[in-house]
């Protein structure tokens, strides 16, 4: 199996667990993460022995979304850029959201394993994921509003196949925080669980009666049930790339991006 730095795998009976790797930073997705989600969803599309994936975090968090100092980097580079800046910065969403895309793509269904935290882009991650189950201690918000952006990396074009169409416009115009018990009361997880070790023996078992069927018949499926979806996520995904684009050189963005590198610094 190929290594990754902020990523581990571990294969057993068709089975891959996949865990976000950078507890120290409640496993924040830093730049080489993000893009390392993408390139080891495209290698699992590829590999017949591997039937079904566990999603999770290390440590005590599954994850508290994009790394702020990878959100600041996108956007520097875009002010240096010497060319059309808008361009610039769209090509740079449209690129991020192909790392999320490559989970929703790759014909291996793959289960997350939700346990503390998980917010921001970390809801965007799991809105990509087939299956999503959690623990009673998860917590969750889509808070891209927090930092003056709307979210753009799929939560607002994929969960409304999960959430009321009013439920989700509430939780993405307000950043509220809501726990895994009402994420599953909302339909956004299948189900939750009393401890960790439960969540997990649970997703292991939903992974290995998937893994244990016909891969064929398991892949055809995701595909079929993806031709619902697939045209109106990436029209949506195209859009608030352009939209975030337009916004985010704009005087209130650029402002509350300052005060977000003026936070850094002093924390």
């Amino acid at each position: 199996m190929p290594t990754f730095q902020f990523l581990t795998l571990t294969l057993v009976n068709r089975v891959l667990h996949l865990q976000l790797a950078r507890p120290e930073k409640a496993n924040a997705m830093n730049k080489v993460m993000w893009f390392e989600i993408g390139e080891v969803y495209r290698w699992i599309a590829t590999q017949d022995n591997i039937h079904a994936v566990v999603l999770s975090g290390k440590g005590k968090q599954f994850s508290s979304g994009a790394d702020i100092n990878f959100l600041l980097q996108v956007m520097e580079s875009t002010e240096n850029f010497q060319g059309d800046k808008t361009e610039h910065l769209r090509l740079a969403i449209l690129n991020m959201q192909q790392s999320f895309s490559a989970i929703a793509e790759c014909p291996v269904p793959t289960i997350a394993a939700i346990h503390g935290v998980c917010v921001g882009g970390a809801i965007d991650l799991i809105s990509a994921c087939d299956i999503r189950l959690a623990s009673y201690r998860s917590y969750f918000s889509i808070m891209e509003t927090q930092l003056g952006i709307p979210a753009d990396m799929g939560t607002l074009q994929r969960l409304h196949s999960n959430l009321s169409n009013g439920q989700l416009r509430e939780l993405a115009f307000t950043a509220a925080i809501f726990s895994g018990r009402k994420a599953k009361q909302w339909g956004l997880i299948n189900n939750i669980y009393f401890t960790r070790k439960g969540l997990m023996k649970a997703a292991f078992k939903l992974a290995n009666t998937i893994a244990e069927l016909p891969s064929y018949a398991v892949q055809a499926t995701k595909r079929s049930l993806n031709v619902n979806t697939n045209a109106i996520v990436a029209e949506g995904l195209d859009t608030i790339a352009t939209i975030n684009a337009e916004l985010l050189p704009s005087p209130a963005a650029t402002s509350q991006i300052a005060a977000l590198k003026t936070k850094l610094k002093k924390s």
